[in-house]
């Protein structure tokens, strides 16, 4: 804590005339003039310069005074006087010139961190607008992801009943036309009505296959049903093909979920089913839907080999993970991946449900 100014001024004033007083009584005065600079520290306390070389001047011309009034011994050489002074005035003195290079130093310094303050805020705005530009750019590349899944889903429903309704039906009316021909009295040669049975039969396998194309580009039964009905004949058909045993877990919703939300469930399910077919060698499947008004929370659970999550998501496998946090983030949701090798995966997916408008 510095001494109050007014305070310092009496200080150094009544030193330098105590030390005065005692110069022109003492012989030579080595001993009390090197004591000027002790008043000369005492006044480096002032933040201002100038106290502190107007108090070294103020010693020097005291101290050369004092030389000049003050007692001297007979058969001293008076060379040994002047050094004797001029050890006082470096004493005076020196204070000073380490107390300006002190205060340049502090200058210097001040003006570098000044400088790299500023050259920090800079490189913060400039960090700042990079962050919010690369965030803008994120959320319009989710935008655009959602949008493309929701087109994606669209043109699959689209093509799936142009296949249902068109081609199947124009495959259904030819099979019609074929058996016409088979009548009684038409006779027509054994190879030709051999040949027309096996036309119904490709017609029909044909027919069968554009029915399951249709359904795997997108399900009637998840318009026509509802999401449950379609996730429990998703699971019999998975375990009809993989031979891997499935449990459903969902109580009955009290209100159904929108119609992006379900298809949205859908193919993540859908999605899941197919990772682990390819990597998991699991024996039992498991899938849990929760819903309420507000929320949806699915969870689809293996007893498969597992994985690393974090060296799968920078490999092939790491897409269906990404096809799965897309999906949820297209409706603000979230999705979490918990997997170690032996033990098995589970993925839970969180979607906030839009409030029902109001009666």
């Amino acid at each position: 804590m510095l001494p109050h100014p007014q305070l310092l001024h009496f200080l150094i004033i009544g030193a330098s005339l105590a030390l005065f007083s005692l110069d022109l009584f003492l012989p030579l005065g080595v001993a009390d003039a090197v004591l000027y600079a002790g008043v000369v520290f005492l006044a480096t306390l002032s933040p201002s310069l100038r106290l502190p070389i107007a108090t070294a001047a103020g010693c020097s011309v005291l101290t050369i005074v004092g030389a000049w009034l003050g007692p001297s011994i007979p058969g001293v050489p008076l060379w040994m006087a002047l050094s004797n002074r001029t050890i006082s005035l470096i004493a005076i003195w020196a204070p000073i010139l380490f107390l300006v290079q002190r205060r340049r130093t502090e200058t210097l310094l001040r003006r570098v961190n000044e400088s790299l303050e500023t050259r920090v805020q800079t490189r913060t705005a400039e960090i700042a607008a990079k962050e919010l530009t690369l965030r803008q750019t994120q959320e319009e590349l989710r935008a655009l992801t959602s949008r493309l899944l929701t087109v994606q889903d669209e043109e699959r429903r689209r093509i799936a009943h142009d296949l249902h309704d068109d081609i199947n039906q124009r495959l259904a009316m030819l099979a019609l036309g074929l058996r016409t021909m088979e009548q009684p009295e038409q006779a027509l040669p054994e190879s030709i009505r051999a040949t027309l049975n096996q036309s119904q039969q490709d017609i029909l396998t044909l027919s069968n296959d554009v029915r399951h194309m249709a359904y795997r580009f997108h399900p009637s039964i998840l318009d026509d049903l509802g999401l449950d009905a379609a996730l429990k004949h998703l699971l019999d058909e998975f375990t009809h093909r993989t031979r891997i045993k499935t449990l459903l877990v969902n109580p009955p919703f009290r209100t159904s979920p929108p119609k992006a939300i379900a298809t949205a469930v859908y193919r993540i399910v859908q999605e899941c089913l197919s990772n682990i077919t390819r990597h998991a060698k699991a024996t039992r499947v498991e899938v849990e839907l929760f819903s309420n008004e507000r929320e949806l929370d699915l969870t689809v659970r293996d007893n498969g080999i597992g994985f690393e999550v974090k060296a799968a998501q920078h490999e092939r496998q790491g897409l269906g993970l990404f096809n799965l946090r897309e999906r949820a983030l297209a409706f603000c949701g979230t999705s979490r991946v918990q997997s170690q090798p032996g033990q098995g995966t589970e993925i839970h997916v969180h979607l906030p449900l839009p409030e029902p408008p109001s009666p």
